[in-house]
């Protein structure tokens, strides 16, 4: 990966875009260079635009967490159903913690959102009941490049 910019990467729209509530899909990859991830219920932007925290069922985190020991490249793909917009963020991992009583609010408000996200697409909240998404581990990573994945034109490409 490119050395960090000094730019932030994380725009105001971007970030609100990435607090909202979507479909966000972690991704880490262990020695042999194969692919794992797991479903992240929120992310929350630093203030300095350069790192960002992405909160993970507990249950789910080990085998991230072993790959990101291993190899500190992680990706995060971000998508709002409703309407297909999507982008992807690469970086480098830096810690991972217990998510904090005061962060459940902000997962629990996202999760609700993405599952409204779902119901305006079809999906009922029937089947989202059971969704398991705390306790969280809260993992931090410093964003290195940011890309379009909305399908279409540009799809892909660095986001500008």
């Amino acid at each position: 990966m490119p050395p960090a910019s000094s730019t932030p990467p994380i725009s105001d729209p971007l970030a609100c875009f990435l607090e909202h509530g979507l479909s966000i899909t972690v991704a880490t990859r262990d020695d042999e260079l194969q692919p794992d991830g797991a479903t992240a219920w929120a992310a929350l932007v630093d203030g300095d635009r350069t790192h960002l925290t992405v909160f993970l069922y507990e249950k789910a985190v080990p085998p991230v967490l072993r790959n990101l020991e291993q190899h500190s490249e992680i990706a995060v793909l971000f998508d709002r159903p409703t309407e297909h917009r999507a982008c992807q963020l690469k970086g480098r991992f830096v810690s991972s913690r217990p998510g904090r009583a005061a962060e459940r609010s902000q997962v629990e408000r996202q999760v609700e959102a993405f599952r409204e996200e779902l119901e305006a697409i079809g999906i009922p909240r029937a089947m989202t009941a059971g969704w398991s998404y705390w306790p969280c581990v809260a993992i931090r990573f410093r964003v290195e490049r940011l890309f379009e994945q909305t399908p279409g034109p540009g799809a892909g490409e660095p986001m500008r």
